[in-house]
């Protein structure tokens, strides 16, 4: 049994023996060596008994020896196979965990990588970011070094550094602090010596492309731990979301079209867990910035995806309604659109970066194509247009839910954070202004689909002046509208804004005289 036990144990792969040794700690291997020399000294009982050693007494049961060591067999088999399931990654087989992934890792066999993570990245990172109590317990224990350096050796010894006390009580009571502050929770070298670990692991792009789309709710759950080792991991994370069409990223926004009672609110049923993951609580979203992951994301496609390019400058056919649930860029507004409106209804003051909205507007003109005599002839000639159009969409939602907010009466203000306030709307208002004035003044975009989304913008506008409360808000954004940067700019953007404005539809000018008056003044003074 030993011969074939060595026989099948020397063709095992190496990464499986990390593994195997991993799985098990000092006590298991104590019940292995008792279980096989049980079964050893039944084999030789005869000799045994013969030196004099004492026999095992009668049987019970029916059982004999033969009986017996089947039977301690296949207890041990069990035993080692529920023990391979129940693997812990702790500050004793860290080592072995640094070679068995290190291994994987470079060897490119990510799969059993990543079902390995799925086991212990968690535990790596308690291990590396000292989070439980046996760790603040331990560090309580420490000694503190007041003005001198403490050196660690890979031996597991300490030096003191400049500055120490030369004393030798001194010097033997630091050593015990550290010794039992190293007995009851992790160590600063085990610290050290994790956190390098995870650092390798999530600065791995091919890793973290492959949990991305295998596994993206492993990394959601260990995000925000992550994050504090790799800044780059949630950037990473996004980015290959968006590079997969297949990825969880776009299936949770097409199915995430539902309304809750009351304004344009999205529901975030309980199996879209990515954006539940962000959104439920939408102070998670601002303290990790995943604005900037998913914004960044959206404008670096937008740069360098030659065939995105194409494909948005191309025919509109059916993308309106099925090619944009494929789309980097639609993904990137819906993700926004959810977001934003979540702070909104939350009540969050921080505008969650939805100025990347300008930014997303400005970028898709840059890489429109050159205006076609036939393109007046269609309401949104590419889809290039149609995502132009659900930025000054998305933007104005922001503004009008603003009504749902707020009631008669209720003082609004810019600069108000506290409360029922509406902060995230005055912002939109000013991001409203900075995308229509990158269209209008854009060479790239057909007039009639410019004289369409502005319409979007000055029928808001419209509706926020019919109610007195939200005076203060249709101000900001007829300010910004007018003058998108908060002053005049040398251009002809004025003359561009007036001569659109001219020909919209007679009866909302109508019902525009303040914005008309305000524009006329401000073409005046221009010239």
């Amino acid at each position: 049994m030993l011969g074939l036990i060595a026989a099948v144990w020397a063709v095992v792969p190496s990464t499986a023996k990390l593994s195997f040794r991993l799985s098990l700690n000092w006590f298991d291997w104590l019940v292995i060596w008792a279980a096989l020399l049980t079964i050893h000294g039944l084999f030789f009982q005869p000799v045994l008994t013969t030196l004099g050693f004492p026999t095992f007494g009668p049987w019970l049961w029916g059982f004999d020896k033969s009986a017996t060591q089947y039977l301690l067999f296949l207890v041990l088999v069990a035993f080692v196979y529920w023990r391979s399931r129940r693997t812990r990654l702790t500050r004793w087989n860290l080592g072995l965990f640094d070679d068995l992934t290190t291994s994987l890792l470079y060897a490119g066999k990510l799969e059993e990588l990543a079902d390995l993570l799925h086991s212990h990245l968690a535990s790596a990172l308690n291990l590396a970011g000292s989070e439980s109590v046996r760790s603040r317990l331990a560090n309580a224990i420490r000694p503190p070094r007041r003005g001198f350096n403490v050196v660690f050796q890979d031996d597991g010894s300490i030096s003191l550094g400049e500055g120490a006390p030369t004393s030798w009580l001194f010097r033997k009571w630091f050593s015990f602090r550290e010794w039992l502050a190293d007995l009851v929770g992790s160590s600063q070298r085990v610290q050290r010596r994790a956190a390098i670990v995870v650092k390798r692991l999530l600065s791995s792009r091919r890793l973290v492309v492959h949990l991305a789309i295998a596994r993206p709710f492993l990394c959601l759950e260990v995000m925000e731990r992550a994050m504090r080792f790799e800044e780059g991991f949630q950037d990473e994370f996004f980015d290959a979301l968006l590079a997969n069409e297949a990825s969880v990223f776009y299936s949770e926004l097409k199915n995430n079209h539902n309304f809750v009672e009351g304004g344009h609110r999205l529901a975030l049923p309980d199996e879209n867990r990515l954006l539940r993951f962000y959104c439920v609580d939408v102070e998670v979203a601002a303290r990790l910035g995943v604005y900037r992951s998913v914004g960044e994301a959206v404008l670096a496609r937008i740069d360098a995806d030659e065939a995105l390019e194409k494909k948005l400058n191309g025919r509109l056919l059916t993308f309106q309604d099925v090619g944009k649930h494929h789309d980097p860029v639609y993904a990137g507004i819906g993700f926004f659109r959810v977001m934003v409106l979540e702070g909104l209804h939350q009540r969050i003051a921080d505008h969650l970066w939805l100025h990347y909205m300008p930014h997303l507007a400005s970028r898709l003109v840059d890489r429109a194509r050159e205006v076609r005599p036939e393109d007046e002839n269609h309401e949104f000639p590419t889809p290039l247009g149609y995502l132009l159009y659900e930025i000054v969409d998305a933007t104005t939602v922001w503004v009008r839910d603003a009504e749902t907010l707020t009631k008669r009466g209720d003082l609004l203000r810019p600069d108000q954070f506290e409360g029922n306030h509406i902060h995230i709307s005055f912002e939109a208002a000013e991001a409203i202004g900075r995308i229509i004035q990158a269209i209008l003044m854009s060479s790239h975009v057909p007039s009639r689909l410019k004289a369409e989304l502005l319409s979007v913008a000055l029928t808001t506008l419209r509706d926020l002046e019919q109610r007195a409360h939200l005076a203060p808000l249709a101000r900001v954004m007829r300010a910004h509208l007018i003058e998108p940067y908060g002053f005049s700019r040398q251009n002809d953007y004025l003359s561009v804004l007036k001569q659109c404005f001219d020909g919209q539809d007679h009866m909302l000018r109508a019902h525009l005289g303040s914005f008309r008056d305000d524009l006329n003044a401000a073409w005046k003074a221009a010239l």
